[in-house]
């Protein structure tokens, strides 16, 4: 089982209840030893200072109140819930997707079919887009996607057909088949360019990318082409995230 993103205390929290093991299954007792909630749960962790507590109940993975009572059911991700980021996590009910602070409490409803956590103030999000399988895992296919604030604004409209999260100030999104990268306004903020190029001995063709533009902080990348396969290329070395498809691949050039 995935660990559990929920920071937890070492000794019961003042005034809530500590999980016990009873014929397999989990409930509550307070500080005096009286059981308050009855063993029932298949997995019980200890409350949180905000007073709730992840479990493991016949429906899956719940968060409930002091008194047993499920407060909000979170998206299940590998296996455990969802983890808080940056104070707000994942739900899903009727096939939407919303978020949730640390008390429970809805702050923004389930409206988008698919949201990343939150990531330097905003959350990627699509509309249309469904899930996919793909190996062992699912991807989001199709639909649009922009960013939504903590308060479930469209700060960056609905228009990538692919989204990644911020960081540093930067995030990667897909737009008419090629990644850009977008600063917080969603304006496109960098572009590469070959800054110098070399064959190896055994005819492979090896480009060196560089970021610009305002506010560039890709860095270098380096591109192999290998002398069979030109059409393919891969990254060897890279910083800042740098992918593929911001690159306009350059076709390799007869062996001098």
């Amino acid at each position: 089982m995935a660990a559990i993103c929920w920071v937890l205390s070492l000794v019961m929290l003042a005034g809530y209840p500590a999980p016990f093991m009873q014929d397999g299954k989990w409930g509550y007792k307070d500080s005096r030893g009286k059981v308050v909630i009855q063993p029932r749960f298949e997995v019980a962790e200890k409350f949180s200072p905000e007073g709730l507590a992840p479990v493991v109940d016949e429906k899956g993975w719940a968060y409930i109140d002091a008194g047993g009572k499920v407060v909000i059911r979170p998206l299940v991700v590998d296996n455990g819930p969802d983890c808080f980021k940056e104070g707000l996590a994942r739900f899903r009910t009727g096939g939407s997707m919303g978020f949730f602070n640390k008390r429970g409490q809805v702050v923004i409803q389930a409206r988008f079919a698919f949201a990343q956590p939150f990531s330097e103030g905003l959350a990627a999000a699509c509309e249309g887009c469904q899930e996919v399988p793909e190996g062992e895992h699912a991807v989001m296919r199709g639909g649009t996607w922009g960013f939504i604030d903590k308060g479930g604004a469209v700060i960056i409209p609905f228009q990538f057909e692919e989204a990644e999260r911020f960081k540093d100030g930067r995030a990667n999104v897909k737009s008419r088949g090629q990644w850009k990268s977008i600063d917080k306004k969603g304006g496109f903020v960098q572009e590469t360019s070959i800054g110098s190029a070399w064959m190896e001995p055994d005819g492979t063709i090896v480009l060196q990318l560089r970021a610009e533009g305002p506010g560039a902080t890709v860095g270098d990348a380096l591109l192999r082409y290998p002398k069979a396969h030109p059409q393919y290329a891969s990254i060897l070395h890279h910083l800042g995230g740098l992918k593929l498809g911001q690159v306009k691949p350059v076709p390799p050039w007869p062996n001098k």
